[in-house]
């Protein structure tokens, strides 16, 4: 599934969002998690000089930012104009990793999900489970 489609835009990638029934704040999390994880292992790839694993990695990070790039301008918020900025950033490291196998850049874009990723967690964090949930 192409997450960027031009034909559909960030109204798309809204209503995709709005599917899979998680709360916008968990899913964000969610999201940030996945990008952190295939930057991860595209700094892996990169150093196993496995080009095809790199690509992979990166294209499925890339799709995800492109995808949280076209939430930020579907509903404009308070963060909307602080997160793009930062989202073509990533976008950018990812793509030069890729063209390049350029570690560091792949490295720099994760460091920046991470950090955002902890910003995130602190303004939403997650919810408690209610009394008596989890046990047996």
């Amino acid at each position: 599934m192409e997450m960027a489609d031009e034909g559909r835009g960030a109204l798309s990638a809204y209503r995709a969002v709005a599917g899979i029934g998680a709360a916008p704040e968990d899913f964000m999390k969610m999201a940030l998690d996945a990008t952190q994880a295939f930057l991860l292992q595209a700094e892996g790839s990169i150093a196993a000089a496995d080009r095809p694993a790199k690509a992979r990695a990166l294209g499925s990070a890339g799709k995800l930012i492109e995808f949280l790039l076209g939430l930020s301008g579907s509903e404009p918020g308070r963060l909307s104009e602080c997160l793009a900025p930062v989202y073509r950033f990533v976008l950018a490291a990812i793509l030069r990793g890729n063209a390049v196998d350029d570690a560091e850049a792949v490295a720099a874009g994760r460091v920046v999900i991470e950090q955002l990723g902890t910003a995130w967690r602190r303004a939403f964090p997650d919810a408690a489970p209610a009394h008596g949930e989890g046990s047996g």
